[in-house]
């Protein structure tokens, strides 16, 4: 308990290239936990986003009146904005030939373009996960190299001289470790999601194909 409550004063006691380490790794641990409460929040829209649409969707069985409801939105993403494009595409073909390719691309398109909204961010989780340990590390070695180096100029050494010069130098991989594991929890945990809002856009696109291929046979039988 001790410990925990001297942090402060360790870290005003360590060397100049420690303190810049550890200054940068809470920097770094600051911005990924703004980033993984920034896309959990995110993510929980998209999720009720989905649900809504789908609701409406199933529960209406007029494109044309799902289509009207959504064309006043001010910012479509997600299922709502593939509905769109694959709709209005469907509608502006009607009288002509029904290209049901060029639906199926810019659905493609729809969905890539909301993998890249989703996916925003998740670079810097990456880097964080990944390099954090290593700054850690560099203060670490940086901090004993200058604790041994203070030693040699002392005639007598005991646990009592080493210990403060080792424990500033431990701080910064610990540091290193606190700023690292969230980003990569939640990394992982993002990539998933990701996976599973993709898949659901990509049924929910095979779904709609043929709903507008059965009505496109409806329109030509009448």
């Amino acid at each position: 308990m001790a410990f925990e409550l001297n942090l402060l004063s360790l870290f005003l006691q360590a060397s100049l290239v420690v303190k810049l380490v550890l200054v940068i790794l809470l920097v770094i641990s600051f911005v990924s936990w703004w980033f993984i409460i920034e896309k959990f929040i995110t993510f929980r829209r998209v999720e009720k986003d989905i649900f809504d649409f789908n609701k409406l969707f199933w529960d209406k069985s007029d494109l044309e009146s799902i289509f009207s409801k959504i064309l006043n939105k001010e910012r479509l993403v997600g299922i709502e904005q593939i509905f769109f494009v694959a709709y209005k595409e469907f509608k502006d073909s009607k009288d002509k030939h029904v290209n049901f390719e060029s639906i199926k691309k810019i659905i493609e398109i729809s969905i890539s373009r909301n993998e890249e909204i989703l996916s925003k961010r998740l670079s810097f989780l990456s880097t964080a996960a990944s390099v954090s340990p290593y700054i850690g590390l560099f203060g670490t070695v940086w901090g004993i190299m200058n604790a041994f180096g203070g030693l040699s100029q002392l005639t007598q050494v005991s646990i009592t001289v080493v210990a403060p010069g080792i424990s500033e130098a431990l701080i910064a991989t610990a540091l290193g470790l606190f700023a690292a594991i969230p980003a990569l929890i939640s990394y992982n945990w993002n990539l998933n999601k990701i996976n599973n809002f993709i898949n659901e856009y990509s049924n929910f696109s095979e779904e709609l194909i043929i709903i507008l291929l059965k009505e496109k046979d409806e329109n030509e039988g009448s």
